[in-house]
């Protein structure tokens, strides 16, 4: 589900790390400063609750379980997206980010409470069925999944190849509708290449869909465009619609594409301005293989964290326009923490992404250039805006206060 730049506070860790969000970020040493100052096992409290259960408690007592069970708690009165994750998850998280797994093709967010369905893979066991967005899930092998942390969502899913899993999902159709009860058994299967997908949709213009920011979509993306070399493309539709995010170097690296100049992503503290100290901006770089491409962006509610990064730096340096209905609005930074010695990790929110133009999205997402009208095609809107390229780039930045 949705490992990233190196963190410019600390660089624990050489592999990259998800964002929906997991992804490096800047305050770690304020972190560490605020664990040492509250550690719980200077709390009298703490100390006499551990010596109870070791003096009155029935059964055989495993510290370790003991101990990961007291920083989970601890973890778990902060927010959605803060979680303790055990060695293997961790793990597996640095793998995820590489663009490929063993899985059936679900890409889950939680909303309003609920692990809601943001989208299935192309070419996965999820595809194959009739999955829709919105979906939420409710068990998984016959086990409920409420009170489950999205992590532990995701580890349920996951498993050995060619092994199976049952599923079950609710779906209302409509608002005044009840929620209706189906089940499906899926076999995981490997997964590669399944977050980006292009074709040609007109004449020298590309339609591209990342399903997912991995660390290696920015290169995927320049190879597909350069690929077509007699003739070369002249428009460009990036799709990022039910997005639900991935890396922040996948973000910066693809943002970076189109822009030579300027900020990309501000990661702060909620409580500090852009410029303020502790505040971390990355710029993009001279080298821009797409810069004079012009290009459209889609979005919906399903676009989430890296993916809003994308379309919120293009947006505000007019280098695009965007297209479709409001972002899901991911906005807040997940800070990965060197492992702990018993091999688990500490993910912990620390900031907010702030666009280049000092907007935040979490909470209230991006609002498009271009609201579609129910029924409309996003593809087809696309299209009629590349046959005039003034429609897709200008030289102004995006009013912050839109």
């Amino acid at each position: 589900m949705s490992g990233a730049l190196d963190n410019p506070a600390a660089k624990p860790i050489t592999l990259r790390t998800l964002v929906l969000g997991i992804v490096f970020g800047v305050a770690l040493g304020i972190v560490l400063d605020r664990a040492a100052q509250k550690s719980p096992s200077q709390s009298p409290s703490f100390q006499r609750a551990k010596q109870q259960i070791h003096e009155h408690y029935l059964g055989d007592i495993d510290n370790a379980a003991l101990e990961r069970g007291a920083i989970k708690g601890m973890v778990n009165t902060l927010d959605d997206h803060s979680e303790l994750l055990t060695p293997e998850a961790y793990e597996r998280l640095l793998k995820e980010s590489q663009g490929s797994f063993v899985g059936v093709g679900l890409e889950i967010g939680l909303e309003r409470g609920f692990f809601t369905v943001l989208s299935t893979l192309v070419n996965s066991p999820a595809e194959a069925q009739d999955i829709q967005p919105g979906d939420r899930i409710k068990t998984v092998d016959g086990k409920s999944v409420q009170g489950k942390l999205l992590r532990e969502l995701v580890a349920m899913l996951r498993g050995k190849q060619d092994t199976e899993v049952a599923i079950g999902f609710s779906r209302k159709v409509s608002a005044q509708s009840s929620e209706s009860y189906f089940e499906l058994t899926l076999k995981r299967t490997k997964l590669t290449g399944v977050y980006l997908q292009t074709e040609m949709v007109a004449e020298r213009v590309m339609h591209v869909k990342a399903a997912q920011c991995y660390d290696g979509l920015a290169e995927d993306l320049v190879r597909a465009v350069t690929a077509h070399k007699n003739p070369p493309i002249t428009g460009l539709i990036l799709d990022l619609r039910n997005n639900p995010g991935g890396t922040l170097n996948c973000a910066v690296a693809t943002a970076d594409l189109f822009l030579d100049s300027g900020k990309i992503v501000t990661t702060a503290a909620a409580q500090l301005l852009p410029e303020a100290a502790g505040a971390v901006t990355y710029p993009a770089g001279p080298t821009t293989p797409l810069k004079a491409l012009p290009t459209v962006i889609l979005v919906n509610a399903g676009t989430a964290s890296a993916a809003e990064i994308i379309a919120g730096a293009l947006q505000d340096h007019g280098r695009a326009k965007i297209v479709g209905s409001q972002t899901f609005a991911k906005g807040t930074v997940q800070t990965l923490l060197p492992p702990l010695a018993n091999g688990s990790a500490l993910k912990i929110t620390t900031g907010i992404y702030l666009t280049p133009n000092g907007r935040t999205f979490n909470e209230q997402g991006l609002v498009p250039d271009v609201l579609l009208t129910e029924g409309e095609s996003a593809v087809t809107r696309a299209l009629a805006m590349l046959a005039k390229p003034s429609l897709v780039q200008t030289s102004e930045l995006h009013d912050k206060n839109n």
